[in-house]
């Protein structure tokens, strides 16, 4: 009966959590200003690629250092360039449950599809307080709620029986996993029952392979057209594919993290002509031989997926 159940909740979320999703950046011109003619002829990249959605003011949109009014703008444009076939998850986690409630209210007045809720990094909160700042939002908006556990972030690393109290009775409806243990991603899936979404590009198929419906990446920036091949292979059957993508992408995906993100993603967006290289304080532009060794790489694996999507 709890396995029906399970499963049950599981197909009810499909649907919104499955798929390559995106965790878009956010492009800044020189004066580190909204580029939002770059921020659009990325959104057209990905919806030309069929992701299933987008993330707005997540990590790799450089969330700690836009405003509540651009973070709202983002979802606003993106809803306006957007069909409804590309499903828009806007980041409203804080440290400040109320903080964290209105934005989400906004955002989803703003046309966001879903919530990510990132655990709240610094003050450590309690198995009881992490339940108290999810039911408080969820309770508070009429869209779902996708808890964002990262503790290379937050530095606060949940237990199985943590994440699976504070999804119940937090009202959660779906997990970006970015820990990087493929056990914990495994045990939390199953205890769970919701749709898993992988939150690291490097063990996505592995992620897939047991039981992962999806993944919110940053590679997809760049790629999109090969994460959503990967998938579909993936998804048929054709695991031979699906592996021959992956270690395709692999060398790109390292590259993107010889800093940390977003800076070697904003390089690479501008090998590829979408913004400048720029980042927002504290954050700093990746070294010149980083983007260098970027540039070399990321050309290389545009020519070597041309034989496979």
């Amino acid at each position: 009966m709890q396995e029906t159940a399970v499963m049950a909740g599981l197909q009810n979320n499909l649907y919104e959590f499955k798929g390559v999703w995106t965790a878009i950046a956010t492009p800044f011109r020189e004066d580190r200003q909204i580029d939002w003619a770059a921020f659009e002829k990325l959104l057209e990249l990905q919806e030309q690629a069929q992701v299933s959605g987008i993330v707005i003011s997540g990590t790799t949109g450089e969330s700690p250092t836009l405003t509540p009014t651009e973070k709202l703008s983002l979802v606003r444009k993106a809803r306006a360039i957007l069909s409804g076939k590309v499903r828009i998850m806007a980041g409203t986690g804080d440290n400040n449950t109320q903080q964290s409630v209105e934005l989400s209210k906004l955002a989803q007045d703003a046309g966001a599809d879903s919530l990510l809720v990132v655990t709240p990094p610094y003050n450590k909160p309690t198995t009881a307080g992490l339940i108290r700042h999810y039911s408080s939002i969820s309770d508070a908006v009429k869209i779902p709620v996708c808890l964002y556990h990262v503790p290379g972030r937050t530095a606060h690393m949940l237990t199985v029986e943590q994440i699976t109290a504070v999804c119940k009775d937090g009202k959660v409806k779906s997990v970006k996993e970015a820990s990087a243990d493929l056990g914990f991603f495994s045990r939390s899936l199953k205890a769970t029952g919701l749709p898993f979404l992988s939150g690291d590009d490097t063990t996505y198929l592995a992620c897939l392979s047991v039981g992962g419906t999806g993944v919110i990446s940053v590679v997809a920036n760049i790629f999109p057209k090969a994460f959503v091949a990967l998938t579909e292979a993936f998804q048929s059957g054709n695991l031979t594919r699906a592996q021959a993508i992956h270690h395709t992408l692999m060398p790109a995906i390292d590259v993107l993290f010889c800093e940390t993100n977003p800076g070697p993603l904003k390089a690479t967006l501008e090998v590829i002509g979408i913004g400048k290289n720029v980042v927002r304080p504290p954050l700093a532009e990746v070294s010149e031989s980083n983007r260098r060794r970027i540039a070399e790489v990321i050309t290389s694996t545009q020519e070597q997926l041309k034989g496979l999507v």
